[in-house]
């Protein structure tokens, strides 16, 4: 094979592979870690219970630790002195505590396994019951629309990602095919004197493997800078990012790197084997 004459169309090849599979592994990456995000801002979500005046704080906070679906060490009662402080600080603003328009509050999170509709509607009519609470205060639309926008940006990629699959076979098989013409006359020969076509076809292969492995080594660099691009604007996200999650996606990618380069090619050689000796001198 004229490695001099293939060396750039393979180049081509590598990158095209390279951001097919960066596209695919930054996709699995989202989809596997969009379960575990999505449970970790669950139990972030603070829900807060508005206390009565005067109230038996800890009798409250005792009603929520029997309350199996309430994470117990993260409950944290909050006077109304501390919130209008807070309030002050933040404003640069100073309140007297006559005019303090906050209630005593207990917040509280659920557990991940637990942060469904149905169970905070039986934690919150179990507190409102009793006579030390004012109010209980909750929001499930903030978790539902992050969830569905992590879908919708990696089905994006995924669909950006079969894209550029399939402009990869197209550069893949032309690769190949400019390979094989340049070599014609050497396959031929080896035909005539009885070469099988899986020995013809065999350092075309091998070719089509390597492009896949550089692209694998690029597509993973790629998506490891990435990580470490996001991290640093981002410095919370290690909180998400599960490593055996980043471990399947590059052993994704790397499977597609070889798979899908070995698969064109050996299809691409068929069908340039199968041409008849006329088609030499075209």
């Amino acid at each position: 094979m004229s490695a001099s004459k293939s060396k750039p169309t393979h180049i081509y090849s590598s990158i095209s592979v390279a951001i097919v599979m960066f596209l695919l592994g930054t996709f699995v990456l989202l989809l596997l870690h969009s379960h575990n995000l999505t449970n970790i801002i669950k139990e972030k979500m603070n829900i807060v219970a508005e206390l009565e005046k005067n109230a038996n704080s800890n009798e409250v906070i005792a009603l929520m630790k029997k309350q199996s679906e309430i994470r117990n060490e993260s409950i944290k009662y909050i006077s109304k002195s501390e919130a209008i402080t807070t309030m002050s600080n933040n404003l640069k603003m100073d309140f007297d505590d006559d005019s303090n328009p906050f209630s005593d509050v207990i917040t509280f999170n659920i557990k991940s396994a637990d942060y469904d509709p149905e169970a905070l509607k039986k934690i919150k009519l179990a507190l409102e019951n009793n006579n030390n609470v004012q109010s209980v205060y909750y929001e499930d639309l903030t978790i539902q629309n992050i969830k569905s926008n992590l879908n919708k940006v990696a089905y994006a990629i995924f669909s950006i990602g079969l894209i550029f699959v399939f402009l990869a076979i197209i550069i893949i098989r032309n690769t190949i095919n400019l390979s094989m013409y340049a070599d014609r006359w050497e396959i031929k020969t080896m035909e005539l004197i009885g070469a099988k076509w899986g020995f013809i076809k065999m350092p075309y292969i091998k070719t089509g493997v390597l492009v896949g492995f550089r692209a694998f080594i690029i597509a993973a660099i790629s998506i490891m800078g990435l990580l470490i691009l996001v991290n640093i604007y981002f410095p919370n996200i290690w909180e998400v990012v599960n490593f055996f999650y980043i471990l399947i996606s590059l052993g994704v990618i790397f499977v597609l790197a070889i798979v899908i380069p070995a698969i064109t090619t050996n299809s691409a050689a068929d069908k340039y084997l199968k041409n008849n000796m006329d088609s030499l001198y075209e």
